[in-house]
């Protein structure tokens, strides 16, 4: 394949060594022939680019900054971030045909222990660790959604210390025996220097990026133990941006925030009460409280990492380790460790308390009356709150909502139900057929793939299809030959974008500290006493004739039968 016909992001590389040669000519030194062989074409044009991604590709006042990022930021930086096609773009226009016809000594070293989804051999299917690594860091081609599947998952596969064994195997490579000089010289220009290149940004973006390790001394060992080996690589392009990430992460220092980036939207006037000192829940504006419901659980949703995802851990408790990982089979390397590589869940624990929390909270509320006309007045704010937050596609919480009134002390108040307007009752109808578990989930699915950004996902339909995928899926191919089922780590990676994809862009909204106070203080208040709403729904509207008796679901919940409610999807998942 001609030079110029490469695809961009691997173009991007070539550039930022030009980038990087430039800067040694410029302090007296000698360019390498990269620089001779990209200087042959006007840098505001790529040749050879197929016409359906020519809207991708930078001006030239964007080729200096591509010169600093690492290939996977470039690309996750060009690349659209619609939900449903992300992945399918980066694996568009991120890969590049094999060239048949290379000299053996260029050609892979594991493609024996690699398997592939087809013929095309662009999606891998099953593979080794070292099969696996070498695609990481293969020289002739860059797949940027297979590198960023393969860190958004590596803890469910390999341990932290024998990736980075391996990867410092590809980094310190020897060259095939028997060379002549002239193949040796071809050798090192166009594989090893590429190889060493790739393995240097893919240790960059895992630290930077993907760092799953835990924060104990045993890690710290194994961050000094990565700094001693890449510290006398200072020179090679991107190694001093590493040291300079690994010295960070040594002192303790948190390397990727995850801010959420409030789009560019004026942001709306709080409508708020005249007294703010005495607030009462039926005087507040149900659009203001479902704001600062939004913001309360964005902030949660931001929390959840990657690593909270994998191998069901938000399941787990604190010693649990994941499975036994099959060794690779050419690796001598062993995969014991003292300490698991993913971290204790937060994110994702907090988000489930928090929905269970909000469904006690809206039943108590509506409990806490005598008077059928309040208990009334309130089911009418909060079906009111439930539909301003999908007006701004904040479907955890009305989720959350509705799963409220859904329990069964709730369900049950026949007569109350009877005063609620036919109104009132036809927009929670409509909630909960967008919110119904039937065909997994398939209208709420479709409504949140056409919702806009910013957006906050019910967290309980991804949990569930990383619970079916773990169970219903094997880790690893049967013996003898013993491999990595990649195609598993592809399906679960593209869970994880969808995810990252909603935390990617923040709400336009003001919070109001006293609102939020009250709303926090009345939600953890809320016990959750199961049996005691029971009792008190009871006491307010005597069991009827034929009616049946309270049915507990999973976790405590009590089930009505219409509607799987974020609580039962919690349950199941935390099962």
């Amino acid at each position: 394949m001609s030079e110029l016909a490469r695809p961009w992001p691997y173009l991007a590389q070539d550039i930022r060594e030009v980038t990087h040669n430039v800067h040694s000519m410029w302090a007296g030194g000698v360019p390498d022939p990269w620089f001779q062989r990209y200087t042959r074409f006007p840098l505001t044009r790529a040749a050879g680019v197929t016409p359906d991604i020519n809207p991708l590709l930078p001006q030239a006042r964007r080729l200096a900054s591509a010169a600093s990022l690492s290939d996977l930021d470039y690309a996750r930086n060009n690349t659209p971030t619609t939900m449903s096609s992300s992945s399918q773009h980066a694996r568009k226009w991120s890969t590049m045909p094999i060239d048949t016809n290379a000299a053996p000594f260029l050609s892979l070293d594991y493609e024996d222990e690699v398997v592939y989804e087809d013929d095309q051999r662009q999606t891998i299917k099953h593979a080794s660790i070292c099969g696996l690594v070498e695609q990481l860091t293969r020289h002739d081609r860059l797949d940027v959604s297979f590198n960023e599947t393969f860190l958004m998952t590596y803890p469910t596969f390999v341990c932290g210390r024998e990736l980075f064994e391996i990867l410092l195997q590809r980094l310190n490579m020897p060259p095939p025996p028997g060379l002549s000089d002239s193949d040796l010289s071809r050798w090192t220009e166009q594989k090893q220097k590429t190889v060493r290149f790739r393995v240097i940004n893919i240790l960059k973006t895992w630290l930077e990026r993907y760092w799953m390790e835990p924060p104990t001394e045993s890690t710290m060992d194994f961050l000094r133990h990565i700094h001693a080996h890449v510290q006398p690589l200072a020179n090679v392009p991107t190694a001093s941006q590493l040291i300079t990430i690994i010295e960070h992460r040594l002192k303790g220092q948190d390397i990727l925030k995850r801010y959420m980036t409030p789009p560019n939207s004026t942001v709306p006037k709080p409508l708020t009460p005249r007294n703010m000192k005495k607030l009462k829940f039926l005087d507040l504006d149900p659009m203001e409280i479902a704001r600062q419901l939004t913001i309360i659980e964005s902030r949660l949703f931001a929390r959840i990492k990657p690593t909270e995802c994998l191998n069901k851990s938000w399941q787990k408790k604190d010693t649990d380790r994941p499975p036994s990982i099959p060794p690779s089979r050419r690796t001598s390397i062993s995969t014991t460790s003292s300490t698991s590589s993913i971290e204790r869940t937060t994110g994702v624990n907090a988000t489930i308390l928090h929905s269970n929390q909000l469904a006690n909270w809206v039943g108590e509320m509506i409990l806490a009356h005598d008077e059928m006309k309040k208990r009334v007045s309130m089911i009418k704010q909060f079906v009111n709150i439930a539909d301003n937050c999908r007006s701004l596609n904040n479907y955890a919480t009305m989720m959350s909502l509705i799963s409220g009134l859904a329990t069964s002390p709730i369900y049950r108040l026949h007569r109350t139900w009877t005063q609620v307007s036919p109104k009132t009752r036809k927009l929670l109808e409509d909630m909960q057929n967008l919110m119904s578990s039937d065909k997994n989930f398939i209208k709420y699915r479709e409504k949140l793939r056409a919702a806009g950004l910013p957006r906050i996902p019910f967290l309980g339909t991804y949990l569930t299809d990383l619970t079916f995928i773990e169970d219903g899926i094997p880790s690893h191919t049967q013996p003898p030959n013993v491999m990595i089922n990649f195609s598993k780590r592809i399906k679960v990676a593209d869970i994880l974008r969808e995810i990252e994809s909603c935390q990617a862009v923040g709400y336009s909204l003001l919070p109001v500290p006293e609102i939020q106070e009250f709303i926090v203080r009345n939600v953890q208040a809320a016990g959750g006493d199961v049996e005691g709403m029971y009792e008190r729904s009871l006491a307010l509207e005597p069991r009827m004739a034929g009616e049946e008796k309270m049915n507990m679901g999973q976790g405590g919940y009590i089930s009505t039968g219409s509607h799987m409610s974020s609580v039962v999807i919690a349950s199941m998942a935390m099962r």
